[in-house]
């Protein structure tokens, strides 16, 4: 064979093998390619539902500080009910509270005089939420339930699996669903809630104060005046020293 053929033959095999070569570079590069791209996936995946966890907690606790700040400051004026209300086939359990000047306010301000619902709602796409609405001089009845159904609700806390209330009778000792207007408020409020994606129920107890009676004397009304004592008897003057 010349030297001419064999110099041929060598690089022609040069040439196969550079090629297989940048075969080799190049799944290798995908590979790595690949590694980091799941690595950085995962690792924003994870952010992600730390910043979500982070934004429920905050979300919650702020919902469960409102709730105890509008319960220890009902007024004396304001009614409390509650219960289980049917709404299209469906049971939500729903607080209602009745001319409680500021109670769940945003804005400017609240209502005077009105009804208050804090209900436990069918959310869309599954689970429950809780809800606020509130309703300026409605009355109880059907106009009420009428109303609940169809005004606004204002979602407080979304992304609930299950949600309710419960009330502590005293008399019985124990915690019921239902809890009938005109009666005196419950001592203790029960929300009991679980997340969606969680298996641990929470629950939380809330105080409300009592409504002490305030005796009112009528302005015509006027206390019989306290008898001066008698003063003492003098002694007869001219006596025996």
């Amino acid at each position: 064979m010349s030297k001419t053929g064999e110099h041929r033959r060598q690089r022609g095999f040069s040439r196969g093998f550079t090629l297989f070569e940048m075969v080799v570079v190049m799944a290798i590069f995908v590979l790595l390619a690949y590694g980091i791209y799941m690595t950085v996936n995962a690792a924003m995946r994870a952010t992600a539902i730390l910043i979500e966890d982070n934004l429920q907690s905050q979300r919650l606790d702020a919902f469960v500080s409102l709730l105890r700040r509008t319960f220890h400051n009902l007024p004396a004026s304001a009614q409390f009910s509650g219960g289980i209300r049917a709404e299209g086939g469906d049971g939500n359990s729903e607080i209602i509270l009745r001319d409680a000047p500021g109670a769940f306010a945003w804005g400017s301000g609240g209502a005077s005089s009105g009804i208050t619902a804090l209900s436990v709602r069918p959310r869309l796409g599954g689970g429950r939420e809780i809800s606020l609405m509130h309703l300026a001089g409605a009355s109880a009845g059907d106009e009420q339930r009428r109303a609940l159904e169809n005004g606004d609700w204002l979602r407080l806390l979304p992304d609930l699996r299950e949600a309710g209330w419960r009330f502590y009778d005293p008399v019985l000792q124990d915690w019921v669903a239902e809890w009938e207007e005109g009666r005196e408020r419950p001592p203790l409020v029960e929300l009991s809630l679980e997340f969606l994606g969680e298996d641990i129920p929470r629950k939380f107890v809330f105080w409300l104060p009592p409504v002490k009676e305030v005796i009112m004397f009528p302005a015509s009304f006027e206390r019989e005046p306290t008898p001066e004592p008698e003063p003492p008897p003098q002694p007869p003057e001219g006596g025996s020293r």
